[in-house]
């Protein structure tokens, strides 16, 4: 859908015309909103022949991948499963969730909200290609998942294990991702080495919060 540009007639200065077209019309801008589908609650793989078959992979094609996958990516990571409690996917302690998931792809970068299991923009530029220190294998895969974790969500009763926590809680989060990735038959990789200046002033971090991985999926490369 296209709006109309405000009409506006010649315009003549120091023997210059410019002339706005009336009826011209611009693009939208793009939904800062997404709301994903409904993630898939039975699946195909069991969970020990995705766990035989989870394996680290660096090749990516650069085909897209549907909303339909990027959500059941997410939902595995930190999607909400228990709707009366407000439970996620990943354990938690004391249920205080102080990961947030973002991904990085070509139209932009977006903040998951498992809460409406939908995608927030936060910028329409291709930031992909700041993430990694160096290149590391996954620069061509269509979506990068980044985990980080606020150490302000974990309440002051926790304040002393915050890190401990927080870093546990990645490391569930992300190997759900990436079974849930070997059950769909993408491929993904963890990655440890990210830069974290970079990314932070991307998603406009507060000084509480930390950029913990970065996790690259696409379809694997035929060997």
């Amino acid at each position: 859908m296209k709006r109309p540009v405000a009409l506006l007639v010649v315009c003549v200065a120091m023997g210059m015309a410019a002339v706005i077209v009336i009826g011209a019309e611009t693009p939208v801008a793009a939904p800062q909103e997404i709301t994903l589908p409904a993630p898939v609650t039975k699946g195909t793989m069991s969970v020990e022949e995705a766990i035989a078959k989870r394996r680290s992979v660096r090749g990516f094609q650069t085909k897209a991948l549907a909303e339909q996958q990027i959500g059941q990516l997410l939902w595995a990571a930190q999607g909400i499963t228990d709707v009366a409690t407000g439970h996620r996917a990943a354990p938690s302690a004391m249920a205080m969730y102080p990961l947030a998931v973002y991904v990085f792809r070509a139209d932009g970068v977006f903040a998951y909200e498992p809460k409406g299991h939908k995608l927030l923009r936060l910028s329409s530029q291709d930031r992909r290609a700041e993430v990694t220190q160096q290149p590391r294998g996954g620069e061509a895969a269509p979506v990068t998942f980044v985990f980080t974790g606020d150490r302000s969500k974990m309440g002051s009763r926790m304040a002393e294990m915050a890190d401990r926590f927080i870093y546990l809680e990645a490391g569930h989060a992300a190997e759900n991702l990436a079974l849930e990735a070997t059950a769909l038959g993408l491929a993904t990789v963890t990655q440890g080495g990210i830069n974290q200046a970079a990314v932070a002033k991307v998603l406009d971090l507060s000084a509480t919060a930390v950029v913990i991985y970065a996790m690259p999926v696409g379809y694997p490369v035929a060997r």
